[in-house]
């Protein structure tokens, strides 16, 4: 870090010179030769420090971005080939491994026998619907092998585990470089541990985070990676400096009486605009292939049951961890979240729409500036509460008035953590989504076209129905579009006051989830990334994007279509 520090420093004091250097260099030549310059000093400054510091700063920021994965990758390498003696005793024991082999082909044929279950059960519900009575016992020997499959799994890893201990254990005796025993350790490590192994050897290495572990093994792994860290960043230290030098002397040597840096210059900094607009347009695209590749993943861990995940009513992510235990497939019907959502989302809209736009229009069409200045900001400031305090305020008081009046009407089912109460403090939440947006938007709404219906005969309310509403109507369907958008992501007032139960209802009074809290959940603490439960978020994150997409495109169908009208 300190060199990063240093040759960063280094490099602006370079930059600082390469400007200095070419704006006196053209002062110099303007003062020398006859005729203008063809563009101002200051532009030959510029054009010599873009030339210093950019391609330095560049190579500099694809180090940031790239050099923890090179390291991982020469360091990996070399505890790779160091590991081989080892892993070619290990490959060898477990190839004349009878019980391992023994397992290894049950798996095989009770995958077979599977897939034929399958197909049978497909063939059924095709020909006599899926709810025939021969699906059962089907099913039944389907679970059973399903056992079965993961008794031989076990039994693969148990052999696989007690070999490799074996060739460990001589190890000891045969290769004393505890480096062939870590690069051992790593290959037989599954994908999800890796990242967890390689983290540790690093946080050994250069003590930036503790480690959650402390082995012989870690700490020669983390003996390879220093060197190769060091180098690197030394190497790539004097590149940039150097690049920096030789951009500093080329571009110097550029300027010239005739020589268009202004032109330059520009075009640089168009090229640096047009680089943001791309990254910004390439993060979006990220995101949208990550949501879609891991939901692929999880789809495929489902056996591409779509339909289930799109219209099962029945969520229980839970999945097994070890074999025969309860629970093991899960049930991921996410037809509970996306009512949960919307319930939700509709009360708080039913509450922030009228209310925040029945306020713009007051605000900005009937109120005094005196009463103006002073209510529009103290109505913002619902937009810099907290959300978990939005959160107590409905678990500790909404949500028990809204239970208390409930039974009080003879509900006896009423709850405390409800759909309707959170619905209702998530709508005054986003009240000035709508309000603060529809007023700025009515605003800019020409005078000429109020003076314009007043000259016609019509009143004031007349003239903000007829004229002044519908030429805001595009800005206010996007604050609108704004606070639905808002009200989808939120998740602490969901968590706190309506529940974490997936049920399935119309009523608001009573327990409900939503995608986001879901997400959050399925998230939250030490998961792992290779199982459909965790995986059944990233499937659920794709859904929102796709819901927001849609919302997006009908609000965008609405502006265009008025805008034709009042434009």
């Amino acid at each position: 870090m300190q060199l990063s520090l240093f040759t960063a420093l280094a490099l602006l004091v370079l930059t600082a010179t390469g400007f200095l250097a070419g704006r006196t260099r053209a002062l110099a030549i303007g003062a020398r030769e006859e005729g203008r310059l063809h563009s101002l000093p200051n532009y030959h400054g510029y054009f010599v420090a873009l030339w210093t510091g950019m391609p330095a700063f560049a190579l500099l920021a694809l180090y940031a971005v790239t050099g923890t994965m090179v390291v991982n990758t020469l360091a990996l390498g070399e505890l790779s080939r160091a590991s081989e003696p080892l892993q070619q005793r290990y490959e060898a024991i477990l190839a004349a491994d009878e019980d391992h082999r023994a397992a290894t082909a049950s798996v095989e044929r009770l995958e077979a026998e599977i897939r034929m279950l399958r197909a049978e059960a497909d063939a059924i519900i095709a020909s006599e619907g899926p709810h025939s009575e021969a699906l059962a016992p089907l099913r039944a020997r389907q679970e059973e092998r399903l056992l079965d499959q993961d008794d031989a799994r076990f039994m693969i890893t148990s052999r696989e585990a007690a070999i490799a201990g074996i060739v460990l254990e001589a190890a000891d005796a045969d290769v004393a470089d505890a480096r062939a025993r870590a690069g051992f350790e790593y290959r037989r490590l599954p994908p999800e541990q890796r990242e967890l192994f390689v983290a540790d050897a690093r946080a050994l290495a250069f003590a930036d985070t503790l480690a959650s572990r402390d082995t012989p093994e870690l700490r020669a792994a983390a003996e390879v990676f220093v060197p190769r860290q060091q180098a690197l960043a030394w190497g790539v230290s004097l590149a940039a400096l150097a690049l920096a030098a030789g951009g500093l002397a080329l571009g110097r040597s550029r300027v010239t009486r005739q020589f268009r840096a202004r032109n330059r210059v520009e075009w640089m900094v168009s090229a640096a605009l047009m680089l943001a607009s791309a990254i910004a347009i390439l993060t979006t695209l990220g995101i949208v292939l990550s949501l879609l590749f891991e939901s692929l993943r999880f789809f495929a861990s489902i056996d591409w049951r779509v339909q289930d995940f799109l219209f099962g009513t029945q969520w229980s992510p839970q999945t097994a961890i070890r074999p025969g235990q309860i629970g093991q497939s899960g049930s991921f019907g996410a037809v509970p979240l996306f009512a949960g959502t919307g319930l939700i989302m509709l009360i708080a809209m039913l509450v922030a729409a009228p209310v925040g736009l029945f306020a713009a229009i007051y605000l900005s069409e009937y109120a005094d500036s005196r009463f103006r200045a002073w209510a529009k900001p103290v109505l913002e400031i619902l937009a810099g509460v907290p959300t978990v305090v939005y959160g107590f305020f409905a678990l500790l008081t909404v949500g028990p008035l809204l239970r208390d009046f409930a039974l009080f009407l003879g509900y006896e089912d009423a709850v405390t953590q409800s759909a309707l109460a959170a619905g209702l403090v998530m709508g005054v939440m986003i009240i000035p989504f709508v309000s603060s947006l529809s007023d700025d938007v009515i605003n800019a709404v020409p005078q000429s076209l109020r003076d314009g219906a007043y000259a016609m005969g019509a009143t004031k309310s007349e003239t903000i129905r007829h004229v002044v509403f519908p030429a805001a109507l595009p800005g206010i369907v996007g604050a609108l579009l704004l606070a639905i958008s808002r009200a989808i992501g939120e998740t602490m007032i969901v968590v706190m006051a309506a529940g974490q139960a997936a049920n399935l209802t119309a009523n608001p009074l009573e327990s409900v989830t939503t995608i986001t809290v879901q997400i959050v959940m399925l998230l939250t603490g030490d998961q792992e990334f290779n199982s459909p439960k965790t995986l059944s978020a990233f499937a659920l994150g794709l859904v929102l994007f796709v819901l927001t997409l849609i919302l997006n495109i009908i609000a965008l169908r609405v502006v265009k279509r008025y805008r034709e009208k009042y434009d």
